[in-house]
């Protein structure tokens, strides 16, 4: 795993390779990383904290797996998401992160859950979908903008995922 300054190089280089083409001078780097620390920087989507809250009140046990820097669990405080899961695996903190097996198997070790019993919901296909399958987790693709249509399991909103929680995992 490549250390925190690889990761955001990365990041804000395919940020800005989707706004113009360009590339990423020292003083952006500098600029755009301290910025993406901050809670303004982020918006949290109408649907996740109503879905958060009705998988909480199931008496779920909920996790973050995420391919992110040491900060997350900080931002996630700051976004007053914390409160509602019991785990958070950072990449950056792991020296692990998806598609690798080692993440998801981590998180569910810490829940007490086996990985046949867990279900991994993510944005990307490959880190997300695939890894989780591969990894031996049941997995839903969250696929806001239709992307993926061809993939079986997937949703467009969080506010499917409730409806979409097997009755044998609720404790």
């Amino acid at each position: 795993m490549r250390g925190e300054p690889e990761f955001w190089r990365d990041f804000l280089g395919r940020v800005r390779r989707r706004l113009d083409g360009g590339p990423l001078s020292e003083e952006a780097f500098v600029r755009l990383a301290a910025h993406f620390r901050q809670r303004a920087a982020w918006k949290v989507y109408p649907d996740v904290v109503p879905a958060l809250e009705a998988l909480s009140r199931e008496g779920l046990a909920l996790a973050v797996v995420s391919n992110w820097d040491s900060h997350l669990p900080r931002l996630l405080e700051l976004c007053d998401l914390s409160r509602f899961f019991r785990a958070v695996s950072v990449s950056a903190i792991e020296e692990t992160g998806k598609p690798e097996a080692e993440i998801f198997r981590r998180t569910c070790a810490r829940l007490g859950i086996e990985a046949a019993r867990a279900l991994h919901v993510g944005d990307s296909l490959r880190d997300d979908y695939e890894g989780a399958r591969a990894a031996g987790l049941q997995a839903l693709l969250l696929d806001r903008e239709d992307e993926y249509p061809g993939v079986p399991h997937r949703i467009r909103s969080l506010a499917e995922l409730p409806e979409r929680i097997d009755p044998g995992a609720r404790p």
